[in-house]
This record gives C-alpha cells, sequence and structure tokens, in this order.
C-alpha cells in the first residue's frame, strides 16, 4: 500500500476518531455531569449502542471521504460499506487499538514505577473524571495507533470483501 501517507492514515484516523470521542465526551457530561449517576449502567448502554451502531456508522463515514486524491472502496465496487462490513473493519481496529494500548499501558505503568510514582497519586474517586479520563484515553490511542493499523486494515480479505485503495480517477493502487 504505498498510495497513503502517514499524513493521509492520521487524516483518517482523525475521523475515525473525532464523531465518537465527542459523542463520548458529551454523553459522559450529561450521565456524570448533568444527572449525577454514580453507576454505570448508562455508561455500560452507551458502551452497547456505540459498538454496535455509532462505531459502525463512524467507520462507514470516514471511508465515503476523500484522502487527498485517494478513496477507499469495496471490492472494485462504487457501493458505500454495508452495516456488517463496517462492523467487521470497526472490530479489526478496535481489537488491534485495545491490544497496543494495553502494552502502552504497561509500558508506562512500568517508567511510573521506576520513576518512584505510584498508582494512589493518580486515584480520583469522581465518576465524571474518571469517565472524562477513560474516554480521552480510548481517544488519544485511537489517534495514535490507528495510523499504523490502517495499512492492514486495507491489505485485510474481509469475509465476502475487501477494501481497496483507488485514485479519484478509479485506478487501484496495490
Amino acid at each position: 500500500m504505498t498510495g497513503l501517507s502517514y499524513r493521509l492514515r492520521l487524516r483518517m484516523a482523525w475521523e475515525l476518531t473525532w464523531p465518537l470521542a465527542l459523542l463520548d465526551f458529551l454523553l459522559v457530561f450529561v450521565f456524570h455531569g448533568i444527572f449525577d449517576t454514580a453507576a454505570e449502567t448508562w455508561d455500560s448502554i452507551w458502551a452497547v449502542v456505540s459498538f454496535l451502531a455509532v462505531s459502525p456508522w463512524v467507520v462507514r463515514r470516514a471511508l465515503r471521504r476523500q484522502y487527498g486524491r485517494l478513496r477507499v472502496v469495496v471490492s472494485g465496487s462504487p457501493r458505500a460499506l454495508r452495516y456488517q462490513e463496517s462492523l467487521k473493519v470497526m472490530w479489526l481496529l478496535a481489537w488491534r487499538t485495545l491490544v497496543l494500548s494495553l502494552v502502552s499501558l504497561l509500558v508506562i505503568s512500568l517508567v511510573l514505577r521506576l520513576a518512584g510514582l505510584r498508582s494512589r497519586a493518580f486515584t480520583n474517586e469522581d465518576p465524571l473524571w474518571n469517565s472524562l479520563g477513560l474516554s480521552a484515553a480510548d481517544a488519544v490511542s485511537s489517534l495514535v495507533f490507528a495510523p499504523l493499523l490502517i495499512p492492514g486494515m486495507l491489505r485485510k480479505r474481509f469475509k465476502g470483501f475487501h477494501l481497496e485503495l483507488v485514485t479519484t480517477g478509479g485506478k487501484l493502487l496495490r
């Protein structure tokens, strides 16, 4: 995949990240800031809704966009991703981002421990700040790792389809 520069992959990562991050921050403020809920019921409901509905929509939206003179198409077809296809793409990016995030958190934790900082220094029991922190960590990890994962997403042969990178004139890039 030679056509998608790091800058364009970062732009695609931004398009894959900001809509969900914005909704996540807004709902955190509604659940924990306005309604002051301490329980995690609404967070869990939002997690399911964002996984099944919002994230696939964000993937379809991001992959419909043009990146420079390039765009992503489904297996040579001009059609947009279907729901199930966008769910597969989202799942691929989500689990790989999660693995990289967990590894990086372990490394950061080790560095902080070696520097003499203990986790008690970062403890906050407020559900609003905890949820905002988790949302921010999720958004940052997506922006950091998605540009690295996008080439693999474009090479992946999903069951029943694959993604291709084409120029605006329709020429397929290999």
